[in-house]
């Protein structure tokens, strides 16, 4: 057996965050999927608080940053929200520990440095710069954690129930009165409409900020 490294624990942590959600994440799951002695973990990180941080700095490591300088400004803030999804796709269990990291990872830092230069380019004030900074990335992170794109195991009991919950639903609907949550039920649970949603969900935020800033005669 190779021997344990604290990468090796904080990767096998992101998996079980990633298959099972953060909720399950434990030191006893992790040591179980690497086949190690709890004492084992504690070894390369000090207790539960000590791995989250890591596996929040792990994921902000992964983020690479693709902005144009010459890029209007809307541009250049939508690319810095997409590169930070790309990061958060990679490891969606995790998203939700990385807002605490974001100041002390040196790319996530340069992320958020360049998102509210973009905002102040626009003509924001440094507080409602910042505050929309913020929005972009719990947009981001919300995008990323919806749940039928996680990849969390459901267990298949809990998984029929819902369904046949679903099913019961959609059939007691009157037509007449519901004829639309009816006609979209098909999409509701698809899987396959990740890249839609995401992309719609980042267009809704930036074409709302770009709104902003010419009702407010800031920019164009």
């Amino acid at each position: 057996m190779p021997r344990l490294s604290r990468t090796a624990v904080v990767d096998a942590a992101l998996d079980v965050a990633y298959r099972h959600g953060l909720d399950s994440l434990t030191i006893r799951k992790i040591a179980t999927e690497l086949d190690v002695s709890p004492m084992a973990i504690y070894w390369h990180v000090k207790n539960k608080d000590e791995l989250l941080d890591a596996m929040g700095d792990r994921v902000c490591q992964d983020l690479a940053l693709t902005v144009d300088p010459a890029a209007p400004w809307w541009q250049q803030l939508r690319t810095v929200l997409e590169d930070f999804m790309r990061a958060l796709r990679a490891h969606p269990g995790a998203a939700d520990i990385v807002v605490p990291r974001m100041l002390f990872s040196p790319n996530s830092r340069e992320a958020m440095e360049l998102a509210l230069k973009a905002l102040g380019e626009a003509g924001f004030s440094l507080p409602d710069a910042t505050q929309l900074a913020r929005h972009g990335v719990r947009v981001a992170i919300s995008l990323i954690t919806e749940p039928l794109f996680t990849g969390i195991e459901v267990e298949p009991e809990r998984r029929a129930h819902v369904e046949q919950e679903v099913a019961s639903t959609m059939e007691s609907l009157d037509p007449e009165e519901f004829p639309n949550i009816l006609a979209s039920a098909e999409h509701l649970g698809d899987p396959t409409s990740r890249p839609a949603f995401e992309k719609l969900g980042l267009e809704t935020y930036i074409a709302g900020v770009r709104a902003l800033a010419v009702d407010r005669d800031i920019s164009s």
